[in-house]
């Protein structure tokens, strides 16, 4: 019954109705947004009515659940691909990048840009409510806006973190401050960049540190802070507990210069099991020596305390930051390691036994969630600072599909973005029992007349039998999971004036890439961070929220 009335919805004919796959068609799963009422409501501008929090919660979060497999059922598949049309663009005025992944509900999209946290109507784009940070450094950082619905304990709340590390806890009602609370130990490095998590009253923070580049400016030694995952009351934002992924930097290496341990930053999404009651996070490498057991890992935690359950550690060797960039400078690691980490949130998979895990130098690991133990392991590119498998990747129930740039810049300089030598940039499609490559391809673009590689950076998104990615050059490109074969594109890297009439632009697709929601296709645009500015590669700076959609009868249309 619900198939057919998805049908009738949509008014897509009857074969729209498969998966399209090269897996047996599957239940329709209920969408309950298709039948949410709402008043028409002004094509921009303010809205008329307020804010619905128990409105059908349709994506939500950096990797769209607890298991981080950026595979969200919608209504969207190869059949129907080519009928997405443009919605609106939304472009706050002053922002320069586009991060932090929507969260969105059958009436409201919840999204970040700048110092703002904003609520706008999913169809017509007119604004309920914009909270803003107090202080011009508090940059929105992290990778995605989480919406927990109402406790006993709280209101429907919104939450995310930003640039000076503090987390934020907003009345997804109306915008109203609940709480706010920094989560680090050093002030001046810690941020977050990663998504929040949230199981059972407990909010779970990424913590990282910029410390990687900051002292390139700063003429202290390197380094003194380290990766953190925290524990709030997400209630009331006390912490519960927290983890550290080094202990304190006591030892002088090099006096004036270098001091360890340090680093193994948290950049990425936790991800929750909770069968075993556990957190599993990725750590990046130690930012000079000692190089310690728990940096350029998979760590699993127990939610409760904290405590390790286990660490598999991917490198042993790896101890590098901005400093290295610079010949014979003092504060870079001895050996130099490579900036390998995994910076991609870990992947519980379907089957509740296996982690699947990729990092920046390019690998895609197979691990035992009871024990960490290694199960495979695949290289599908040599690696880089900002690759080989950067921001995420994506699972359905045969394959992982992971985005590899082999894609450098000299972060001290900013100079000019390039491949590595023997670079394999690309988008591979790996089988999940043996890590064997099913398929790979390697699109490319034409910039000055010439046939360039198309970069992927941003995390993967599967709906049905779809693979969504954003490239570097702002366009965004659905694929079939079965072969790789291309479907449709967009190109978001243009100017336009948006739903408010506000000039903007759309740019680099980097961080959290494509989100689907539903009967719709949200893409962030714009991303300046690493200067973002060459124009073979990237396609720059911007501002842009793309909000598409399958055509259908739409309330305030």
């Amino acid at each position: 019954m619900h198939s057919i009335l998805r049908c009738l919805l949509l008014a897509l004919p009857l074969a729209a109705c498969t998966d399209g796959s090269d897996n047996p068609p599957q239940a329709a799963p209920d969408f309950p947004f298709l039948s949410y009422i709402a008043e028409p409501q002004p094509r921009g501008g303010s809205c008329n009515d307020s804010i619905d929090v128990e409105a059908p919660l349709i994506v939500n979060g950096f990797g769209f659940n607890h298991a981080n497999s950026r595979n969200q059922a919608s209504l969207i598949d190869s059949t129907n691909i080519h009928e997405l049309r443009l919605n609106f663009r939304y472009a706050p005025a002053g922002a320069t990048e586009k991060r932090g992944a929507p969260a969105v509900t059958a009436q409201a999209i919840f999204l970040t840009s700048g110092r703002q946290l904003t609520a706008i109507n999913r169809l017509s784009g007119c604004e309920y409510w914009s909270f803003t940070t107090q202080a011009p450094s508090r940059v929105f950082r992290s990778s995605s806006i989480l919406f927990v619905p109402a406790t006993e304990n709280m209101p429907a709340t919104i939450f995310a973190g930003d640039r000076d590390g503090f987390v934020y806890a907003v009345n997804a009602g109306n915008g109203e401050l609940l709480w706010q609370t920094f989560t680090g130990s050093v002030s001046f490095y810690h941020f977050v960049t990663g998504g929040l998590q949230y199981h059972a009253g407990k909010l779970f923070v990424p913590v990282s540190t910029k410390e990687v580049l900051a002292t390139l400016v700063n003429p202290v030694a390197c380094c003194i802070s380290h990766g953190m995952l925290v524990a709030l009351d997400a209630a009331t934002g006390e912490t519960l507990w927290e983890y550290h992924t080094t202990a304190d930097a006591t030892e002088t290496i090099l006096p004036g210069e270098r001091a360890g341990p340090n680093g193994a930053s948290v950049w990425g999404t936790p991800t929750i099991d909770i069968a075993r009651n556990a957190l599993y996070i990725g750590t990046g490498q130690n930012y000079t020596e000692p190089v310690t057991p728990t940096s350029d890992a998979i760590i699993s935690l127990d939610m409760d305390s904290g405590a390790v359950n286990w660490i598999f550690q991917a490198r042993a060797d790896d101890a590098w930051n901005g400093n290295c960039t610079i010949p014979n400078s003092l504060r870079c690691a001895v050996p130099p390691g490579h900036d390998f980490d995994f910076g991609a949130a870990p992947i519980l998979l379907h089957d509740g036994e296996t982690l699947i895990a990729g990092d920046k130098g390019g690998v895609v690991y197979s691990i035992a969630a009871d024990s960490g133990a290694l199960n495979w392991f695949t290289r599908v590119s040599k690696g880089s600072t900002l690759g080989g498998i950067h921001w995420g990747m994506a699972v359905d129930e045969r394959r992982v599909y992971a985005a590899a740039t082999d894609f450098s810049i000299d972060k001290a300089s900013g100079g000019l973005a390039d491949l590595i030598e023997g670079a394999r940039p690309g988008i591979y499609a790996l089988n999940l029992q043996s890590g064997a490559i099913e398929w790979q391809m390697r699109p490319t673009h034409l910039f000055e007349g010439l046939t360039t590689p198309s970069l992927y950076s941003a995390s993967l998104s599967v709906s049905n039998d779809l693979l969504l990615a954003g490239s570097l050059d702002g366009v965004v490109k659905a694929f079939h999971t079965r072969d790789g074969s291309e479907l449709w594109s967009l190109d978001t890297a243009t100017d336009f004036t948006d739903i408010n009439g506000t000039p903007g632009n759309g740019g680099t697709i980097d961080s959290v890439g494509v989100v689907v929601a539903g009967d719709g296709v949200l893409v962030n645009s714009g991303y300046s961070t690493f200067q973002g500015v060459d124009g073979r590669y990237q396609a720059g700076a911007g501002n842009a929220l793309f909000v598409l959609g399958l055509p259908r009868q739409r309330p305030g249309t």
